[in-house]
């Protein structure tokens, strides 16, 4: 194979956007263009050493982890060709304050979903090659324990997703719910066909794949229903005209051997951040045969509430062959029914600390506080108590906040102990149990501050300890 010739960094912002800077009009090669950070390597230099010196000479950022190695792919330029591996990266540094390279960058900017076409501006052999990536680079999520990658077919920088998808419906799991596998060219024909999707729609599945080991665990996320549809407008009459307006599905299928670990429950919630924070969706429907128990309970774990019953060509019970009018069940979520939840949760904890005197104060905090939570994100919540024990001792007091689980527990310093719990309908409450010394103000512990100040609700403070320590730390936290 090739020696690699050049490097090139995807670093992505809290939003998933990829930052890009435009060449100089002076440029020998490819004037003008919008272009992601990199460049040739040294003699002697590894393709890591030359991606992390590239990335500071051009920004001003240092790297600090290599993610993902998102492609090897050649090109041509004036009759040579360049292999070039191009790394998704993290830096440190000021991500509003990049440097630019005097002399060979004049403008940067950070590409989302909507900004994809300016890497065709002054594009004027028309090679979409650079857009193509940096749309893979922006459309890919990440979960705890997997790499969500948008399907596509080959198109010159990346070899495409068809034999997976073929191992994917080959799987007898699979194959019994979508009745068939998938020849050769029909995988090449579907990833085609979800490439094409996400640039219609701006939304698309997923190729899973185990974070750590790289392996194939299976495929999901969103697509749109085709407005007009028997299967749409059935849906649209079970949960209002506003979904129509959207039209987005979410679904998942993984291998037999990805089952059972919680994986779909993850693809999922991926793909509901998805919708609600990059796509701006109103709600979402899934929908599977009334047989399927498995996917209705991670519907369920979602928080997804039962819509009813459609319909449509699939399998139903005590038939051993597909039907054309097998029923479905529908399952819908939307932003308004889970901040009433949230609301829900916030007035149980108000109630269940009136009652007791050796509460000191509960808070609301993190995103659900400051107005910046998405959908999927859990509640988080504070209890200040004289006798942090009794509550760390049993669980039946988590029942007034709707605990139909405990999933975790983790201690935090010395005085905060998590326990994370788990509602009906899927929702994740953080109870963070601690002793009031976690609200000393001479002087508030660096810990205590960054919770405060990243954003904080008071909803039970008899005493006032939890408003002086808003006060200690300074106007910023009093939100």
């Amino acid at each position: 194979m090739r020696a690699v010739d050049c490097v090139g960094a995807l670093v992505r912002d809290a939003e998933h956007r990829v930052y890009l800077q435009r060449r100089t009009a002076e440029r020998r090669l490819l004037p003008g263009i919008w272009d992601i950070v990199g460049g040739h390597l040294e003699p002697g230099e590894t393709p890591e050493e030359a991606l992390a010196r590239e990335v500071e000479e051009e920004t001003g950022w240092k790297v600090r982890d290599v993610v993902w190695t998102v492609a090897d792919w050649e090109w041509e330029w004036e009759g040579r060709v360049r292999r070039e591996v191009d790394y998704l990266v993290t830096v440190d540094g000021d991500l509003t304050r990049p440097r630019l390279e005097a002399g060979k960058h004049d403008l940067s900017t950070w590409a989302g979903p909507d900004d994809l076409d300016l890497l065709m501006v002054n594009r004027t052999d028309g090679d979409r090659r650079l857009r193509d990536l940096v749309a893979h680079a922006v459309r890919t999520r990440f979960t705890d324990r997997l790499r969500l990658e948008p399907i596509t077919g080959p198109n010159g920088v990346l070899p495409g997703h068809a034999p997976d998808l073929q191992r994917i419906f080959a799987d007898p799991w699979v194959a019994r719910w979508y009745d068939g596998t998938l020849s050769p060219d029909q995988a090449a024909q579907r990833a085609a066909d979800h490439q094409a999707g996400w640039e219609r729609d701006k939304a698309g599945k997923w190729i899973a794949y185990d974070r750590t080991t790289g392996e194939l665990a299976g495929r999901g996320g969103l697509s749109r229903i085709p407005s007009g549809t028997p299967t749409a407008e059935a849906i649209a009459a079970l949960v209002g005209p506003e979904w129509a307006a959207d039209r987005l599905e979410l679904g998942w299928a993984l291998l037999e051997s990805a089952r059972g670990r919680g994986l779909a429950t993850e693809l999922g919630r991926a793909g509901l951040d998805y919708a609600f924070s990059t796509l701006r969706a109103s709600s979402v429907i899934a929908f599977t045969e009334q047989v399927n128990t498995a996917s209705e309970a991670v519907m369920k774990r979602l928080g997804m509430e039962y819509a009813g019953e459609i319909r449509a060509e699939g399998w139903a019970p005590g038939v051993p062959d597909v039907q054309p009018d097998a029923p479905f069940a529908v399952y819908v979520v939307d932003r308004e029914v889970r901040s009433q939840e949230v609301e829900q949760v916030v007035d149980d904890a108000v109630r269940w600390a009136a009652g007791r005197p050796d509460i000191r104060g509960v808070a609301i905090v993190g995103s659900w506080a400051r107005d910046a939570a998405r959908l999927t994100s859990d509640v988080d919540l504070v209890v200040l108590t004289d006798s942090p024990s009794a509550y760390l001792e049993s669980d039946e007091w988590l029942g007034a906040f709707g605990a139909v689980a405990v999933v975790g527990r983790q201690q935090w310093g010395p005085h905060v102990t998590e326990v994370r719990i788990q509602r009906a309908s899927g929702l994740e409450v953080e109870v963070d149990v601690t002793a009031t010394a976690w609200a000393a103000t001479e002087p508030v512990d660096p810990g205590t501050r960054r919770v405060v100040t990243d954003g904080l609700r008071i909803l039970h403070d008899p005493e006032q300890l939890v408003a002086r320590l808003v006060r200690a730390c300074g106007p910023q936290a009093d939100i």
